[in-house]
């Protein structure tokens, strides 16, 4: 590593280098360059050894991935943990009506096996999408699939209809613990470019890839020996992932202290959405059972949006809240949220009522099932595989479109399925159209998420997520509503097909909403706004004239680096050496970021005219944006190795 002593030689490390350069766009010498002078006059640098540090192609294979074998395993142990919650509803829907005769459950409680998964996963997420960037990422998705094994392996001996929902709720939960941190490591893996963009890619394919897998493993299990056994077998599988994660995952340093994190953490608000969110689902899938005047469903359902609205005032006036508020303010994030949230809301309720209308109105074996949904998966990685390709040439907003009609067009094939319409005649389009929207508004929203809130990866990935969670008990809360209305009613009784006519007509509603949302985004594709390359769009002389004085200094990040963030980065939470004392700063701590050491009277030093012991400036690779750190006065010669930063 670089550095400039007392005597001001300059000295390089590279073993130093090598073991930071893959975690630390800032604090590793392959960023940049790192200046130390005591006093706050800084001094020059060699632009030839700033250069010759700089990390290699963004768009080869990370450096601690030893071949290509090894880091296949990784995307797709990532890819299976993001899919987790697709996976296990392929592996329940093609037997939930075998699931309730065999416990004697209601169709409201049939329903929640399916929906209690999403509830628990999406109620959860952002509190594990904040706990994977402070307890250490790899630890919590080894627990999370550990978690999963054991309470799949439990379920399979479910006694009765009420084990069975709350066991249901707790694998849900297992996959809000593994899916933040496995997205949060990929992305910190991956600085920009086509690798990322094909990695990314590789997550909307782990949704077709974990239905495939969920359905097909789960029908072949329960028609060799009954349902249950396809539990079993989905314990096995995430004891499998257990081993792939622990062989395959990078080891990323967490960023807090147990004890500050004990004592900071947002309790009321995590308790008041997972409150809000179960409340109004309960209510929605209980109201055509109890009825919609019965007391206990206007009263939980009052609640639970009483809860809902309660936390959106907490978490503006918590100093570290669970969601932070200043993220809707930006409204290409919001409409972006808003959009994928209501299109998925089409998509996977289609995924549960299709499955259920071949098995009650057309009677057919699980396995049969699985077999019918397989083309659909199929198209799923077809369509996954070309979204990152058309994101080098399309804008977002125009991927985001696509997927929104997709989703439309399929919505509008299955409301007029009849049990004597051919599956080729309107099922299989239906099903190659509405996976479309499914993988297109995935890539292009998590793109977009990672560059709006780059202060911690894992948290948000994990409002993304959040947002395609609650899309599925929501959705299904909704649907399950109009469906029991309507089958208890006379014309439902009279006709078997009509419930499931009106809740595809929801499906239609929901994917009609989200495109209304479209024209008012400015998406735009990797293609149309490439990173700027270090060499070419920096000149010379504004590296030789870096680091400025203290007093020069700016701690936002350039105006090419702002734009690559979006219209507003994220205002950080933990305060980062550049932010330490600022109340209006939006140079972001990035989620792969270590800590900084602080000296007691570190306070002091920020300002134009302080003295300070010992000044470092940074330089970013993306941008050569530079900040100025405090640090306490050491040098390489006195201290040894603690000399380095």
């Amino acid at each position: 590593m670089a550095r400039t002593t007392n005597d001001h030689r300059l000295y390089y490390d590279p073993e130093t280098y090598r073991s930071t350069s893959h975690r630390n766009l800032y604090s590793s010498l392959s960023s940049g360059t790192t200046l130390r002078s005591l006093g706050t006059r800084a001094l020059d640098v060699e632009v030839a050894m700033a250069h010759a540090l700089m990390a290699s192609d963004p768009n080869e294979r990370p450096k601690h991935f030893r071949n290509n074998f090894e880091e296949g395993i990784f995307v797709f142990t990532v890819m299976m943990a993001t899919a987790a919650t697709t996976f296990l509803q392929g592996a329940v829907v093609i037997n939930t009506e075998m699931i309730g005769k065999s416990l004697g459950m209601t169709a409201a409680q049939v329903t929640w096996i399916a929906a209690a998964i999403g509830l628990a996963s999406g109620s959860f997420m952002l509190l594990f999408g904040k706990t994977a960037d402070l307890f250490g990422r790899k630890t919590q998705l080894l627990a999370g699939m550990a978690f999963l094994a054991l309470f799949s392996l439990i379920t399979a001996f479910a006694p009765n209809a009420m084990a069975m929902d709350v066991l249901c709720g707790f694998l849900g939960l297992g996959t809000a613990i593994i899916s933040p941190p496995a997205i949060g490591t990929l992305f910190a893996s991956y600085p920009e470019g086509s690798r990322r963009n094909k990695a990314a890619g590789a997550l909307g394919a782990g949704n077709p890839i974990g239905f495939i897998l969920g359905s097909i493993s789960s029908g072949i299990a329960t028609r060799i020996f009954s349902w249950r056994a396809s539990f079993i077998v989905i314990s096995i599988f995430f004891f499998g992932m257990t081993i792939a994660a622990f062989w395959t995952m990078p080891s990323i340093p967490r960023s807090g202290s147990t004890r500050r994190i004990v004592r900071e953490f947002d309790y009321i608000g995590t308790a008041l959405i997972i409150l809000g969110v179960a409340l109004s689902s309960a209510a929605l899938t209980q109201g055509p059972e109890l009825g919609w005047a019965s007391p206990k469903v206007i009263s939980a359902l009052l609640l639970g949006l009483l809860c809902i609205f309660a936390f959106t005032v907490w978490e503006n006036f918590f100093p570290q809240p669970l969601l932070d508020p200043i993220v809707w303010k930006n409204t290409n994030y919001t409409l972006c949220v808003l959009c994928v949230m209501l299109g998925y809301m089409s998509f996977v309720t289609n995924q549960f009522w299709i499955p259920l209308y071949m098995q009650e109105v057309q009677h057919l074996a699980p396995l049969h099932i699985a077999v019918r949904m397989l083309p659909q998966a199929l198209a799923g990685l077809v369509w996954s595989y070309l979204a990152p390709i058309l994101m080098q040439k399309l804008s977002g907003r125009i991927i985001m479109a696509i997927g929104g009609f997709a989703y439309l067009a399929g919505a509008i094939l299955l409301y007029f399925i009849r049990p004597e319409t051919s599956y080729w005649k309107l099922l299989f389009p239906a099903m190659v159209f509405t996976v479309i929207g499914a993988d297109f508004q995935f890539v292009v929203s998590n793109l977009y998420v990672t560059k709006q809130m780059p202060e911690q990866s894992s948290l948000a990935a994990g409002v993304i997520q959040t947002a395609y969670r609650l899309s599925v008990s929501i959705g299904l809360a909704i649907t399950s509503a109009v469906y029991g209305t309507v089958r208890n009613g006379p014309k439902g009784m009279a006709n078997p097909t009509l419930p499931f006519e009106r809740a595809y007509l929801c499906g239609i509603f929901f994917a009609a909403a989200s495109i209304l949302f479209i024209p008012f985004m400015e998406l735009e594709g990797k293609g149309r706004t490439p990173t700027p390359s270090i060499h070419s769009s920096v000149r010379e002389s504004e590296i030789l004239d870096s680091p400025r004085p203290g007093g020069e200094y700016s701690d936002r990040p350039s105006s090419d680096h702002a734009h690559s963030l979006g219209s507003k980065a994220s205002r950080s939470t933990f305060r980062s050496a550049a932010t330490y004392g600022s109340e209006d700063s939006y140079l972001p701590r990035w989620s792969w970021e270590d800590d900084r050491y602080w000296p007691p009277d570190a306070q002091k030093y920020n300002g134009y005219g302080g003295s300070c012991p010992e000044v470092v400036y940074e330089v970013c690779a993306k941008c050569l944006e530079e900040r100025r750190v405090i640090l306490p006065v050491k040098n390489p010669v006195v201290h040894g190795a603690a000399g380095w930063i």
